[in-house]
């Protein structure tokens, strides 16, 4: 296997707007020469998509930090308190996190583009960079693992629900958000030793700054870089998705078996109905991570696999596009839950709209 680059796998983009890769699409079009899988094409395609890439995911982030707000505050509510909401309300705290820290970093790469090099690559904004690029690595992944728990907590509870009220308790569910966070910033410590600011110059001989890897990465044949690599394109992209592709079949199995029951009985609990609601919402949240994240792990993986030359001419060519499915995955769970989640859609009016809900209510209950 080929070494590569590890700069796309702390963010996405990170490599692409480095001064030593600025050329790269120039030079390609000037030699207009085909390249391994189809890297001409894609080259092209990054070109025209980087001109609108930071309208969008500046859109993104301002509604996901707006959605994910509202999640935590109807999430919270007294009458919305449960183990499982708890989980989603870690989710939409790490999400919102992500996207508050996308937002000066889309506006200063992608949309100032008048500012000079000097400017762009000074001290403060390549040390935000740095601290922007591992904060959301951080929030990213106790996300991911977050969607995972409650994945299984959801799969339990349907399956075992005798013991339910044991397994999926508040308790529970509060050491499960909390150990996430913690072992999420903990097992990214590698990360955090594999990068640093440098100084350079430029050709007029500008002091600038970038980031690289550390001189710890570099020792030991590039062990540290290496291992940061598998770890975090197999662990935490992959192994999840595969956990969850596997959980959702099973929900999906479940859900399939108990319709059947109920139209062999002919009706079924009210209850029952609702927990299957909640499954099915649950199960929405579930597909889309898989959608939004499983291609970006893929990638990963077969740069791993077919090395540099895949890395360049695919991975890094289609490195915006996972940067904005990723910002959907973080944005759009509040459209799920209105659309899925009938608590969920009178909390929220209850909340924010009381004089419209009610009058809404009092209509329904007058024509029944």
């Amino acid at each position: 296997m080929e070494e590569i680059p590890l700069e796309l796998f702390i963010n996405a983009v990170l490599s692409n707007y480095s001064l030593e890769n600025s050329s790269y699409t120039d030079n390609l079009f000037e030699n207009d020469e085909s390249l391994p899988y189809y890297g001409e094409y894609l080259a092209r395609f990054q070109s025209q998509y980087i001109l609108y890439h930071g309208y969008l995911t500046l859109a993104f982030c301002i509604f996901g930090i707006t959605a994910n707000i509202l999640n935590i505050i109807v999430l919270t509510r007294r009458k919305m308190i449960s183990p499982t909401n708890a989980i989603l309300t870690g989710i939409a705290v790490a999400d919102m996190l992500v996207m508050l820290s996308y937002l000066p970093y889309t506006f200063h790469t992608y949309i100032r583009t008048e500012i000079s090099d000097i400017e762009r690559y000074s001290y403060g904004w390549t040390l935000f960079t740095l601290f922007h690029s591992l904060f959301t690595v951080v929030c990213h992944t106790i996300s991911t693992w977050l969607t995972v728990t409650v994945a299984i907590w959801r799969f339990l509870f349907i399956s075992f629900p005798q013991n339910a009220s044991i397994w999926c308790s508040m308790f529970r569910a509060k050491w499960a958000i909390a150990m996430t966070y913690v072992f999420s910033a903990i097992f990214c410590i590698p990360i955090y030793l594999t990068f640093t600011v440098y100084v350079f110059k430029s050709t007029a001989g500008d002091i600038m700054y970038r980031v690289d890897f550390s001189e710890i990465a570099s020792q030991h044949n590039r062990l540290l870089e290496k291992t940061n690599f598998w770890i975090f394109s197999v662990i935490t992209k992959l192994v999840p998705c595969v956990a969850l592709t596997g959980i959702s079949l099973g929900l999906i199995k479940v859900l399939y078996e108990r319709n059947k029951r109920r139209q062999i009985l002919k009706g079924s609990a009210n209850n029952d109905k609702h927990h299957d609601r909640t499954t099915r919402m649950l199960l929405a949240v579930l597909l889309l991570f898989l959608f939004t994240e499983f291609p970006a792990g893929l990638l990963s993986l077969l740069s791993g696999i077919l090395g540099s030359d895949f890395h360049q001419h695919v991975y890094m060519n289609v490195g915006e596009v996972m940067d904005a499915l990723a910002m959907i995955n973080s944005a759009i769970n509040f459209i799920i839950y209105c659309s899925m989640s009938q608590q969920f859609r009178n909390t929220f009016a209850l909340m924010f709209f009381p004089r419209f809900f009610k009058t809404a209510l009092h209509s329904v209950t007058a024509s029944v």
